[in-house]
């Protein structure tokens, strides 16, 4: 039987381990005999096995995104030139619908920030009424979005509205918005 003190000192170590893995990983291994000692010792030994696993998969999940985005390579340069050729192509994408109350439809919230960018890049400042309501009644949740996001960029100069609305244009997750990606 571990004396007081020696079971002190593995509980100690297990707080002082805090979010290093090799201390706590070190602590855990230093306090294995407390799993034969009921009460909050053992659970505190319990807690930072959990802790320990939770670390891991953070720090799995981080070298996965680090290894996507070298994948991806250096990001390219977008060019104002580019607007004119691909604006007029996002409305035709196969865009997923999300169904509202009373039937009503609308689409992921990247279409509506690329449909704001659009009209600043065109257009320039929203200066229309907010819509409310539907031709056929009810509320107007598509025209209500779209009013919505282009009123968030006001103030946005015409040319950083179209570079911003090439990049997302290229750079947004198909998969979620999208049926089939046809960019």
């Amino acid at each position: 039987m571990p004396s007081a003190q020696d079971v002190q000192g593995a509980v100690k170590r297990l707080e002082e381990a805090g979010d290093d893995v090799s201390k706590l990983l070190q602590a855990i291994e230093h306090a294995s005999f407390l799993d034969e000692i009921p009460g909050d010792q053992r659970q505190k030994l319990r807690a930072a096995r959990t802790k320990l696993k939770k670390l891991r998969i953070e720090a799995r999940a981080e070298e996965e995104k680090a290894k996507a985005r070298e994948s991806m390579g250096p990001q390219r340069e977008y060019k104002l030139s580019e607007f004119e050729e691909v604006e007029p192509k996002y409305m035709d994408l196969k865009w997923r619908m999300i169904s509202m109350p009373g039937g009503a439809f609308k689409r992921p919230p990247v279409f509506y920030e690329l449909y704001a960018l659009s009209q600043q890049g065109k257009v320039g400042d929203n200066d229309t009424e907010q819509p409310m309501w539907a031709e056929k009644g009810g509320i107007d949740f598509e025209g209500r979005e779209r009013w919505d996001a282009w009123n968030k960029v006001k103030g946005m100069d015409k040319d950083e509205a179209k570079l911003k609305f090439v990049r997302i244009y290229y750079e947004f997750e198909s998969k979620g918005n999208l049926y089939s990606d046809t960019r």
